[in-house]
């Protein structure tokens, strides 16, 4: 089958074009014939992915252009290249198929800044959002959960039958237990200067405002544990919080060169209490390590928490009180309960192999 792959951008920075790289590659190896409608990529990622590239111009301007000028483009190249099908990933209209990586927009857009909320590359992402889902430019969308497709249309009365969910891959051979978790953990534990006697919560963000880093740090000043932080870096108004409450010696900002994975293996618990995420993949990576977590209902990975289980439903994120008291409901069970847990989020992921997304993705394209 002759299909078209539509991105601004074909690199590795965001989660979306990461899965775009990897889902291109697969295609390509099932004997899909591909073209690629983009305004930018790298020689890297054009040597390593067989089939036909159509760059766009990259247009000069505000972002609200760029986007303006591909979603006009874009289209018209998908049909001079006469492929049966076009799949979308980012801000356009119309395509056949578009995979939606980012959840609600207009919902997302609740939590900006007030001057972002007027921008007009917000607005016109709004209105471009509204296009694609209220039109039938559009045939088919792909969400990663089930909540987020309920959100959309519950924004835009689109109807039910034109979703499919598919839930993301996990490389479950690479994000697996450690077979030597305690002497690992120790050995991070003294290399961040942490106390491995104390138990340790996880915080990944690369965006701390939306993934709720404040009312965590509120949160610890009534917890009796270690967090590290990784991903972004804190600014100086979190490192003057942590200061002034006393923190400093169980709060660690980790490495950008930090090992994901050995992260994953050697903390205790997961904390992810964001405001707002379409599918987080250190969710389902962390679960994949076997490592619980304490999950906000507001991400759509939520869909694979079954509360008390394999996990914990944080259902108020911004209120450090349920948090502090949901990471205290955590840390009072027995080991016992905790490897049951452990095991029950791993045994969770273990079939979303990239294997059967594939299969998913080939039935809906036939």
């Amino acid at each position: 089958m002759k299909l078209a792959l539509i991105h601004p951008q074909i690199i590795r920075s965001t989660a979306v074009e990461t899965f775009l790289i990897e889902f291109a590659k697969r295609l390509c190896a099932a004997g899909h014939e591909l073209t690629y409608i983009t305004t930018l990529t790298t020689p890297e990622i054009g040597a390593s992915l067989p089939g036909n590239w159509e760059l766009l111009p990259r247009v000069r301007g505000s972002g609200a252009l760029r986007m303006w000028h591909f979603n006009r483009a874009a289209p018209r190249m998908a049909r001079a290249a006469g492929v049966d099908l076009s799949i979308g990933f980012g801000r356009t209209s119309v395509q056949d198929i578009h995979r939606n990586g980012t959840g609600c927009h207009r919902l997302y857009g609740n939590l900006l800044p007030l001057w972002q909320r007027y921008s007009l590359r917000h607005l016109y992402e709004l209105r471009l959002e509204r296009r694609l889902y209220t039109t039938k430019a559009t045939r088919r969308f792909v969400s990663s959960s089930a909540r987020i497709a309920a959100q959309l249309q519950g924004v835009y009365q689109t109807p039910g039958e034109r979703f499919n969910v598919l839930s993301p891959p996990v490389e479950t051979q690479l994000f697996k237990p450690s077979e030597h978790r305690a002497n690992v953990r120790e050995i991070l534990c003294r290399k961040l200067q942490t106390d491995p006697a104390k138990p340790v919560l996880l915080f990944i963000s690369l965006s701390h405002r939306r993934r709720g880093l404040e009312p965590l740090l509120v949160a610890m000043r009534k917890v009796d544990a270690t967090l590290w932080i990784a991903g972004k870096g804190l600014s100086a108004t979190q490192r003057d919080f942590i200061s002034r409450h006393g923190l400093a010696s169980r709060v660690r900002a980790v490495p950008v060169t930090s090992n994901l994975v050995e992260l994953y293996q050697c903390a205790d618990w997961f904390v992810h209490p964001t405001q707002y995420d379409a599918f987080s993949a250190p969710v389902l990576q962390s679960m994949a390590c076997g490592l619980p977590g304490i999950i906000s209902v507001m991400d759509g990975a939520v869909d694979h928490i079954r509360n008390g289980e394999n996990g914990l439903m944080l259902y108020h994120p911004q209120q450090p009180q349920e948090l502090a008291a949901r990471i205290q409901e955590a840390l009072s069970m027995d080991q016992e309960k905790w490897q049951a847990m452990s095991s029950a989020a791993r045994d969770t992921v273990v079939p979303f192999t990239w294997d059967r997304h594939m299969e998913e993705w080939h039935q809906l394209l036939e």
